[in-house]
């Protein structure tokens, strides 16, 4: 097993480009099951206001037929037959295809993702049918009353630019075809393609197969990039047909790529990561207050990133709570955390980052991004040594940075 210390020297991805620009990269484990990845480099912030939801939309869209898997189920099930886990997201900056498949079945797992990525057929009635469970999504999304906080919070603290990556009811009604294969040309191809496989292969496999679907020149235009505002405010509202209270509060964060971020990763750790956590102790146990769980996490994109924590709790406990968030922010600023207590969130966040790799699909989703971002070195690695480096100073330091950042809190109550 590795062994990763500090003094370790860190190695980096083997990631090469193709003649077409896609970049890609193969690492082998001792699993049965390979992971392949198709990442591309844009997302929803790439949406102009008239198409919002439209890299959503294509995600769903890619399912439904391709040159090679004719028909609206023809995909869904050739994976289904060789026991395929066949899924996509879409995010704010990038979007991710991915199937998981025995050893045995990658030639057919990687024949399937492929041409339903670069061979898509976008039948103008599939498309007028995939819109209603769109528009059923969003629906769910918006009776989620957390999910509704955030959308709400986020694009007040954020400003014009923001939009939620599902779209608008009006933008998802008025999408086209035509709209969907402009914005498929423009960006999803070339560079801002990427190729990532994890799983008990051997690499000749991969090559072999990559070289086969990935041999002509094929364009990406890269997105241009937005900027937020994140301005400091709050914001109340009330909804029916809830009985909890739930408190959100947000601070700029880091960006993705940032040398930093594992200092604040492992503050964030500190303060709201686990049972451990400074805002669950205080809260939770020593308190007693009735909310089930309370945490902290950082959520970074290319563009706009924040550190959010969140809780829900009875409404008539809603200032206390308040004062409490607070006077936990403040003992990490005002340095009066226990050398302990750091010892133990670095252990707790390190076999945390470690368990995600134990598989090819968690491996792979651990290395894939940050490839497509542009780092080159392994993202497990690098993170297991820089978190075990930090100390309270430097959690001090971040503290202090990241709290006297714009805050902006959003409270839902029930009507």
């Amino acid at each position: 097993m590795p062994s990763f210390r500090v003094s370790d020297q860190i190695s980096q991805l083997p990631i090469r480009v193709l003649p077409g620009g896609e970049r890609i990269l193969f690492i082998k484990n001792n699993s049965y099951i390979t992971n392949i990845q198709i990442l591309t480099d844009v997302g929803s912030e790439a949406e102009d206001a008239d198409i919002h939801g439209m890299a959503h939309i294509l995600e769903h869209m890619f399912f439904k037929g391709s040159q090679k898997y004719q028909g609206g189920t023809a995909i869904s099930r050739a994976a289904n037959d060789i026991g395929g886990k066949l899924n996509a997201y879409t995010t704010y900056d990038h979007t991710v295809f991915y199937i998981s498949v025995l050893n045995d079945e990658f030639e057919r797992g990687f024949d399937l993702l492929t041409d339903m990525y670069r061979n898509p057929l976008f039948p103008p009635d599939e498309f007028k049918k995939e819109l209603n469970p769109i528009l059923s999504e969003m629906r769910e999304r918006e009776d989620d009353p957390e999910g509704f906080l955030m959308e709400k919070a986020l694009a007040q603290y954020l400003g014009k630019h923001y939009h939620p990556v599902i779209g608008t009811a009006p933008t998802v009604k008025s999408a086209t075809v035509e709209k969907m294969h402009a914005f498929k040309s423009r960006y999803y191809g070339g560079s801002n393609c990427l190729i990532a496989v994890v799983g008990g292969i051997d690499e000749e496999r991969f090559i072999r197969a990559v070289t086969e679907k990935f041999a002509d020149h094929w364009h990406g235009e890269k997105a241009g990039a937005r900027q937020y505002d994140y301005m400091p405010g709050e914001i109340s509202l009330t909804r029916p047909g809830i009985q909890e209270a739930h408190f959100n509060l947000y601070f700029p964060a880091l960006g993705p790529t940032d040398p930093n971020r594992f200092k604040q990763d492992l503050m964030s750790y500190l303060l709201g990561g686990n049972e451990s956590a400074l805002l669950f102790e205080r809260i939770r146990e020593e308190l007693g207050m009735s909310c089930y769980g309370i945490y902290s996490y950082a959520m970074r994109t290319t563009n706009h990133s924040i550190l959010g924590i969140s809780c829900g709790i009875a409404p008539e406990e809603l200032p206390q709570l308040e004062k409490e968030v607070d006077s936990c922010i403040a003992r990490i600023c005002d340095s009066l955390l226990e050398e302990h207590r750091l010892t133990r969130a670095r252990a707790s966040l390190r076999t945390s980052i470690a368990s995600h790799a134990e598989t090819s699909g968690g491996l792979n989703g651990m290395m894939g991004l940050p490839a497509l971002r542009g780092e080159t070195a392994h993202p497990v690695e690098r993170a297991l040594a820089e978190i075990e480096k930090i100390t309270l100073d430097d959690v001090l330091a971040t503290a202090r940075s990241t709290f006297s950042g714009a805050r902006f809190k959003a409270v839902l109550l029930p009507e």
